[in-house]
């Protein structure tokens, strides 16, 4: 990874328009590395072969739902740590509900602000880095108990 200090960001929208809006948005913020995709599945497969730290995924896709995404990235053990973040322009209680036992991040409702984004991102991504470093402490700790 670059020196960078904003992680590749996947933005999942299948309105092509609104995904090249938010795109244009994390670049202004500073995000470099920004890809975008109208497909859940050539999602899945983007995760897998790159290097994402942050996903942006509209809830209503399909037909792979980003709660099925979601569900997806965080059992996987290679890609759990991945912050997500959920978009819709309404999110019903049961689909907030389901989101959050399979680890969603944080929600923003579409349209959203950049005060409302700008704040999100600061805790999402504080989040993920303390989520990296109790990873990587498990990670040596069990490493140097088995051995």
């Amino acid at each position: 990874m670059s020196d960078d200090p904003f992680p590749a960001v996947l933005i999942i929208d299948d309105n092509a328009k609104i995904g090249r809006l938010v795109a244009e948005i994390f670049t202004r913020l500073g995000f470099s590395e920004v890809d975008t995709t109208r497909s859940g599945v050539e999602a899945l497969d983007m995760v897998r072969n790159g290097n994402y730290g942050l996903i942006v995924c509209d809830l209503d896709l399909e037909p792979i739902d980003g709660l099925q995404i979601l569900r997806t990235i965080k059992s996987d053990e290679h890609l759990f740590k991945i912050a997500f973040i959920l978009t819709e322009t309404s999110i019903t209680f049961e689909q907030v509900t389901a989101a959050h036992a399979a680890g969603v991040d944080a929600f923003l409702l579409k349209p959203f602000d950049i005060a409302l984004l700008k704040s999100k991102l600061k805790t999402v991504l504080r989040r993920q880095a303390r989520r990296r470093r109790i990873v990587n402490d498990w990670t040596q700790k069990s490493l140097h108990e088995v051995l």
